[in-house]
């Protein structure tokens, strides 16, 4: 099994709970790729793409995205050719493909679209969803989390205080995130 990391806007893999994860899996002789995903701050989904890409997901490969990056694994599978599958997708505060996103200012270089989705080729390359998101998601709704649920069957881990996972209410940064390395291991 291997595992790979698809952070999020504005991050990097150094930062938030990621170096916590890469270390409890790494501990436990995984293989785990998390690359540095190209201009985080104003990404292009293209440029994320050639990056999994690389990685060469497989059959044996968990994938876990955390917001933005979680929308580029979905958009990764809607493009995959039939044949291709992975083991177990984990999204973190992922938007919703339709999101409000599209329609703002923000230019979302082909993250977000009016269309949303394809569910149905999304989950013909893959049939292990799992899908985490907090109530005080201050950066994404969590009715995004309930849409990708659905639209997935996905398993759902509904929290009611970690916001974004990244920092709390009271500023700290999430430095570890148990909940999903238990997701990882449940598909050994």
């Amino acid at each position: 099994m291997k595992v790979v990391l698809m952070h999020g806007k504005d991050t990097s893999p150094e930062e938030k709970w990621y170096p916590w994860l890469i270390n409890e899996i790494r501990k436990r002789e995984i293989e785990i790729f998390a690359p540095e995903l190209p201009k985080s701050k104003d990404p292009v989904l293209d440029e994320w793409l050639k990056e999994l890409n690389k990685i060469n997901p497989d059959e044996n490969t968990v994938l876990i995205g955390h917001s933005r990056g979680g929308v580029a694994i979905l958009r990764w599978l809607e493009r995959l050719p039939k044949e291709k599958k992975t083991k177990k997708v984990i999204l973190v505060s992922t938007n919703s493909g339709d999101s409000e996103k599209v329609n703002k200012t923000e230019n979302n270089k082909d993250f977000f679209t009016k269309e949303g989705y394809d569910f149905e080729k999304i989950k013909s390359h893959c049939n292990n969803f799992v899908v985490i998101h907090s109530k005080d998601d201050h950066i994404v709704p969590y009715q995004a989390g309930v849409e990708n649920t659905k639209g997935l069957g996905a398993k759902f881990l509904s929290f009611e205080n970690k916001r974004h996972f990244g920092k709390g209410h009271d500023g700290k940064i999430q430095r570890e995130f148990p909940e999903l390395l238990k997701e990882v291991l449940k598909t050994k």
